[in-house]
């Protein structure tokens, strides 16, 4: 009778469904193209990337079910596990001064009274990102240039190296990873100040006039007022600067090829290299779908963390 009775609620149900999407049937059919290209060009290529990783795959040759076999592989690969160290060594300095030095520059620039002024530091910290991303990378290749570059050149000039000195930057395993993260100094161009800025223009005056009245320092009513009320833009560079670091090999790519060695070999290098360089697309799809189930693990992490109620009691004693 039970079943019966739930057969009958689900049947009403679905014609319910049924009647409600025949009546805003135009709706539907006017978002049906963005539907069809989100699951075409946005689920189908990573779907099909992890079907792919149980297969042995080369451009040219039959496709092989291989099981787990590349997985397997791959917790053995030597080359692959030591890029992961490699890849948490750049990112997580890089994902430190993503979040914290814009917040830094926001507040500077909040803090100038006049607002004609304030608009030209928004202007100026967006002008950098009006290049495209490869031409700056192969900006700071010339930058990092061991016997010409501007960096060589400033050190000399302040007595820090000498004349004489050389250091590769790019080719020297010691120097390598501090030079990527180097890269981008001072690390304030682009939209993350503005971001950080949007918030701090959020809060209200009553507010800051009160902290002001109260007696409280600038660092006092940043640590009480305004990190609390920026949880949310924290919570997004946190999030995304994650998603970047485990996915970015574009450096990589344009100033090292990995090198010297393996020393700055990560996960996506790694994949784009057995993908491409290799003609291993089964092995590479490993590497991703291992990427993927990390990524969406540590994001899911980052947000509750970041969402914690550690995080959102900053602040919440009167001041």
């Amino acid at each position: 009778m039970k079943a019966e009775k739930t057969q009958s609620v689900f049947k009403r149900k679905i014609t319910e469904l049924g009647k409600e999407i025949w009546r805003r049937k135009l709706a539907y059919l006017f978002i049906a193209p963005l539907i069809i290209g989100l699951l075409i060009f946005s689920y189908y290529p990573p779907v099909y990337g992890l079907v792919l990783s149980f297969f042995e795959k080369h451009s040219v040759g039959e496709t092989t079910f291989v099981g787990f076999l590349n997985y397997k592989n791959l917790f053995k690969d030597t080359v692959f596990l030591n890029s992961i160290p490699t890849m948490f060594f750049i990112m997580i300095p890089r994902l430190i001064i993503g979040i914290v030095v814009p917040l830094i520059m926001a507040e500077l620039i909040f803090g100038v009274r006049s607002l004609r002024l304030q608009g030209v530091y928004r202007v100026l910290v967006l002008v950098p990102i009006v290049a495209p991303g490869v031409v700056g990378t192969l900006i700071w290749r010339n930058i990092f240039d061991p016997t010409n570059g501007l960096l060589t050149s400033v050190l000399r000039l302040l007595g820090v190296m000498d004349q004489s000195q050389v250091i590769d930057w790019l080719g020297n395993p010691d120097w390598v990873i501090p030079s990527i993260i180097f890269m981008g100094f001072p690390w304030v161009g682009g939209t993350s100040v503005l971001i950080y800025m949007s918030g701090l223009m959020g809060i209200s005056a009553e507010v800051l006039e009160a902290a002001k009245l109260d007696g409280a320092s600038v660092l006092y009513r940043i640590w009480k007022i305004d990190l609390p009320l920026l949880i949310g833009q924290i919570r997004y560079f946190l999030i995304f600067g994650l998603i970047g670091g485990f996915q970015d090999y574009g450096t990589q790519m344009v100033l090292t090829n990995g090198g010297p060695g393996y020393a700055t070999y990560v996960p996506g290098y790694y994949m784009y290299q057995q993908a491409f360089m290799h003609d291993n697309m089964g092995y590479a799809s490993a590497v991703g779908s291992v990427m993927f189930v990390v990524i969406l693990v540590v994001s899911v992490f980052a947000f509750k963390f970041v969402n914690s109620k550690n995080l959102q009691g900053i602040g919440q004693e009167t001041i």
